[in-house]
């Protein structure tokens, strides 16, 4: 089994000991465009999840109301990796971690130009001893220490920048 390469910043944290990059984000009004351009194609309606950027989460959401459940976008504030995912048992998105992650090939093939996450990859156990690229980065440590990610997909899409 392979395992992911996670880029600088995509788990919100940015300080590395020695060095001062610049960090990294993604144009939420590019993905907010995508959005509005999917649910358009797809007549249905959608709703930008604002409030979610004044919390501490490292990825924009978006609300597509299929039916007969609506189904979120998600982005990674540092890297263009989307994901899907569903409210959680009690109806709530974005409250509870770790998010529903789901496969939704319907979404999937509209964002082009994204990496779109499949959950096979998202459940992968994380470990941040596989993951050199993250070790040198001291808030990161902290922050594994503190919330003890079970997943990748705790990891790029967290509630806890």
């Amino acid at each position: 089994m392979t395992k992911m390469n996670l880029p600088y910043g995509v788990t919100g944290g940015y300080y590395m000991p020695g060095e001062d990059p610049v960090p990294p984000s993604i144009d939420k009004s590019k993905f907010y465009a995508k959005c509005k351009e999917v649910a358009s194609l797809k007549h249905i309606k959608y709703e930008i999840l604002s409030d979610l950027e004044t919390d501490y989460k490292n990825y924009y959401a978006v609300k597509f109301f299929f039916l007969p459940k609506p189904v979120y976008a998600v982005i990674n504030r540092a890297h263009p990796f989307v994901a899907f995912s569903l409210a959680d048992e009690f109806g709530e998105f974005g409250n509870s971690f770790p998010l529903d992650f789901i496969d939704f090939e319907e979404l999937a093939i509209e964002f082009t130009g994204y990496t779109v996450m499949k959950v096979s990859d998202l459940i992968k156990q994380f470990s941040l001893e596989d993951h050199e690229e993250l070790r040198n980065i001291h808030t990161i440590k902290k922050q594994v220490e503190y919330w003890n990610p079970i997943t990748i997909g705790d990891v790029m899409f967290n509630f806890w920048d």
